[in-house]
């Protein structure tokens, strides 16, 4: 899946760099709303099979709920909010990728569903960088922690009400992944914290790298 993905993310980017900036904007914008629905889909589907499960099938994880941002950032072109959840994509979708959690093989419909949201967001993530030039200061990464906290916060709200772990605040989520790690509940939370300024940091630090290299070259 992640081979096959990086051959499609360098073709399209080849194809769709070659189109006027609008068309571009558009074709990328119909692949958000296309995840969006992907994603929501889940819901009416669930239920007509009889498998919803409030407390699992609500787009509130950080994969579910990023297409909805997207569409956001690509119908206005937003900078700001694009540079706010770059760093949930890299940290968290890119992570996901990895370490999938998703509980059925290929090709049940959460499977496909799973990887198409969680790849494409890559690629929404990265694009904008790459052929648009957009770039990173070190006050996005700010701005993106404090952003994660509080959506965190509500999350964690949500989840007292629903019996749920929507962004796994409430405990590390199943299978093997990244979170196996780290200590155990609540400790991990702040441990997390961490993590996320230095890689963030890391990141923003790569970030700054690569566009001064390309510049000179």
């Amino acid at each position: 899946m992640l081979v096959g993905f990086v051959v499609f993310f360098v073709w399209f980017i080849r194809f769709l760099k070659q189109k006027p900036e609008s068309i571009q904007q558009r074709i990328l914008l119909v692949i958000a709303l296309f995840l969006a629905v992907l994603q929501l889909a889940k819901i009416p589907l669930n239920h007509y099979t009889d498998v919803f499960d409030v407390t699992k099938d609500i787009p509130l994880h950080m994969c579910n709920f990023l297409p909805m941002i997207m569409i956001w950032v690509y119908a206005t072109k937003n900078r700001t909010i694009w540079a706010t959840i770059f760093f949930w994509i890299i940290l968290g979708v890119s992570q996901a990728n990895f370490t999938p959690s998703v509980e059925f093989s290929l090709f049940h419909y959460d499977a496909i569903r799973y990887w198409m949201v969680h790849l494409m967001l890559v690629l929404l993530g990265l694009y904008p960088s790459i052929v648009w030039g957009w770039d990173l200061e070190l006050k996005d990464v700010g701005r993106s922690f404090i952003a994660l906290n509080v959506v965190a916060g509500v999350i964690y709200f949500l989840n007292l009400i629903l019996g749920s772990n929507y962004l796994y605040v409430m405990g590390k989520p199943p299978g093997t992944t990244f979170f196996s790690l780290l200590p155990e509940w609540p400790v991990y939370i702040l441990v997390l914290e961490a993590i996320i300024i230095v890689w963030s940091l890391m990141v923003w630090g790569v970030f700054r790298m690569v566009k001064k290299t390309s510049r000179v070259i």
